[in-house]
């Protein structure tokens, strides 16, 4: 039975391999740096308030994430620790999908957890001071950064593709 696709074309069970996108080190150091001067600079504008906000926002955020994302998720017939785990690999750090994701999950989930986060940083404002808020939309905005230059560059592709993350590259498969 010929099924169409030659033996050369890279194919993860029934989808093709549409598009890779290298992840370059130059970029993640970058990226790694922003973190570094954006910390920095917070602690020299806010100083004493600035170095309690820096680490404690960045956890906050990343709870905040982990909290949205599950929420999201829980639509799905696999299990939340199935299919996103708390991820280290440059640049994804974060919850992140550890199997392959449906590429319109993925973009409804990044929309959800954008607003979200915004919304709490915001809303923190009546309880805590101005180095708080700004702590946590920087570690907010430095946490989707990479996710949402991907999917930029994705943009023109089908939602119901799929897609995998790795430390070196991102591809994107489609049936």
């Amino acid at each position: 039975m010929n099924t169409g696709v030659s033996a050369s074309d890279p194919t993860y069970y029934h989808y093709k391999l549409i598009r890779k996108i290298l992840l370059r080190p130059e970029s993640k150091y970058s990226y790694m740096t922003a973190a570094f001067v954006g910390a920095a600079a917070l602690i020299v504008v806010y100083r004493l308030p600035g170095l309690l906000a820096v680490p404690v926002s960045l956890g906050i955020m990343l709870a905040v994430h982990a909290i949205v994302l599950r929420l999201t998720v829980r639509r799905i017939d696999e299990p939340w620790e199935k299919r996103f785990a708390f991820r280290k690999d440059w640049p994804w750090i974060g919850p992140l999908p550890v199997m392959d994701t449906n590429l319109g999950l993925f973009r409804r989930l990044h929309y959800h957890l954008f607003l979200v986060g915004c919304c709490v940083s915001a809303l923190s404002l009546p309880w805590t001071g101005s180095s708080w808020v700004v702590a946590l939309f920087f570690w907010h905005l430095w946490l989707l950064a990479p996710r949402l230059r991907l999917l930029w560059q994705m943009r023109k592709e089908k939602r119901d593709g799929v897609i995998r993350l790795n430390a070196q590259e991102v591809s994107y498969y489609h049936r």
